[in-house]
């Protein structure tokens, strides 16, 4: 399709933008924005509609979606003053309002078709109380869930609007799925119990009716509207796990559509659900090369692929380590390039770069990925290990506890629990830093990495003999385990006593 506007052409089969015949260099999150806006030109494109198209729904900030607008118009020679060509619809959105002629291309391939996303509706909860002020909680508290879900990658999460209109009703699950059209949906109660205000919430699969996560929150009522942001805060750690989980199982059950974003998803829920193990991430890092070569433009993949590849690297979960490294560093550059505006595509390559030994280029991404989404726990404790890398360790500690604190039950608390632990460790906080590592072991069975690290903890305080179990236990883990990686961990002097005892204990170098 090419979209003609004075001297201007877009182009969307070669993915260009034209004037006077000139190639014209263009964002690809500007570029879909123009496309949007002139595909809708007759009418007022919401904010709504430009967040679904542009950021699959993910909870931006208005001033990223400002930057895009300003950059289209920049773009397009829209300077506010000669022309008007995006013009701001206060409130409703923007509108494209120059005349443009459509032009079908006879070279256009079919169109992909377009994914399915798991979708979840949040519907007002039940208040058992004549209480006014507690239906404004409970109305509250589902506004600020439905805020969080949208945070979760791949999940579309319907507008509170279409959910409120349940508000008072006892709709079925059958209703809501052909209703809403979605695949779960959380329904809850409040209501006081010895001057205790009791949350129950639930997980439904609305093909099923089956309940497939549901848990009981009590807090004091000293004043329930302070609570509200707790109360949200504590149902949405919980609530998120189970979801992300839910839309795995989803994403799978389509896995014939092999399109970029299925393949995203894929790679993401396997790693949420089995864990980081060597299987796992090559698994992951085929599925995102398959998700690159089919879309290069889609930067979440293209920053996904450089974090795995960087922690592979890094870690010891790959095998060809420089060859990782060199990919990683390109994926990442290229997702940059791709959209440096997205929170998710910040913190993913941010973390790759400070991985593979870029730290400086890596904190000023982390700094803005965390600006754009400061709920972005992934970009606290990456910004959180490159602190300690560097030797700010005070720093560090703070951002990895900040960023397991806002996210508790993430399937990445062992790997960031252990670098917390050597954090401590390094700030001469031993006690803390052992129970730590300690707790990062029981996260995840199945991960060498805490075994390491606790073993270089037990060494700095004199206890070998603990440290060698662990030694033990993670090659035990990860037979494969060289002595390059426990130094990248652990550093060259607690790698060489960890060395030193091998496999159970016989020199290994």
């Amino acid at each position: 399709m090419i979209f003609r506007f004075g001297d201007w052409e877009l182009d969307t089969d070669v993915f260009e933008l034209r004037c006077a015949g000139v190639v014209r260099k263009l964002e690809p999150q500007v570029f879909k924005l123009l496309e949007l806006l002139l595909r809708h030109h007759e009418r007022v494109v919401s904010k709504d509609e430009i967040l679904a198209e542009l950021w699959r729904g993910r909870v931006v900030s208005d001033a990223t979606l400002s930057t895009c607008v300003k950059a289209a118009r920049q773009a397009i020679g829209d300077d506010g003053e000669a022309q008007r060509l995006i013009r701001t619809a206060r409130g409703h959105g923007f509108r494209f309002v120059a005349a443009v002629d459509i032009a079908p291309t006879t070279n256009a391939a079919p169109a992909a078709p377009s994914p399915k996303r798991t979708a979840l509706a949040l519907l007002p909860f039940d208040v058992f109380s004549s209480d006014a002020e507690l239906d404004y909680l409970a109305d509250g508290l589902v506004e600020d869930l439905t805020t969080a879900m949208a945070r979760i990658p791949g999940l579309l999460v319907i507008s509170r609007a279409s959910s409120f209109a349940y508000k008072g009703k006892r709709p079925t699950t059958r209703q809501v799925r052909e209703e809403l059209g979605v695949d779960c949906m959380v329904e809850g109660s409040l209501r006081v119990v010895a001057e205790q205000l009791r949350i129950n919430v639930q997980l439904i699969d609305t093909h099923t009716g089956g309940h497939l996560w549901a848990q009981q929150f009590d807090r004091p009522m000293a004043d329930i509207f302070r609570l509200q942001d707790d109360i949200a805060q504590a149902i949405g750690q919980v609530l998120e796990p189970a979801v992300v989980r839910e839309s795995y199982q989803h994403v799978r059950a389509q896995v014939s559509d092999r399109n970029a974003w299925l393949l995203y998803q894929q790679a993401s829920g396997l790693l949420a659900v089995k864990g980081w193990h060597p299987d796992t991430f090559a698994e992951a890092v085929s599925l995102l090369r398959q998700s690159v070569t089919l879309d290069p433009t889609y930067g979440p993949a293209q920053a996904y692929l450089a974090l795995i590849l960087a922690l592979g690297h890094r870690i010891g979960l790959l095998q060809e380590r420089e060859a990782a490294r060199t990919e990683g560093l390109r994926a990442a550059d290229a997702a940059l390039a791709l959209d440096d505006t997205d929170s998710t595509v910040l913190g993913f390559a941010g973390c790759a770069l400070a991985d593979l030994g870029h730290a400086p280029r890596a904190m000023p991404v982390l700094d803005k990925a965390i600006e754009q989404d400061p709920s972005n726990a992934q970009a606290w404790a990456a910004r959180g290990a490159a602190q300690i890398a560097a030797g700010a360790y005070a720093t560090g500690v703070a951002d990895l506890r900040h960023g397991i604190k806002i996210s508790p039950l993430d399937n990445r608390l062992a790997v960031w629990g252990s670098f917390l632990a050597i954090g401590l460790m390094l700030a001469g906080q031993r006690d803390e830093a052992l129970d730590t590592a300690r707790t990062a072991c029981r996260r995840d069975t199945r991960n060498h990495i805490p075994h390491i690290v606790l073993a270089a903890t037990l060494l700095a305080a004199g206890r070998p003999k603990e440290a060698r179990g662990h030694v033990a236990e993670a090659y035990r883990l990860h037979p494969q385990l060289s002595a390059t990686e426990i130094k990248c961990l652990v550093g060259r002097q607690a790698a060489e006593g960890i060395v030193g005892m091998g496999a159970g204990g016989d020199a290994k170098g």
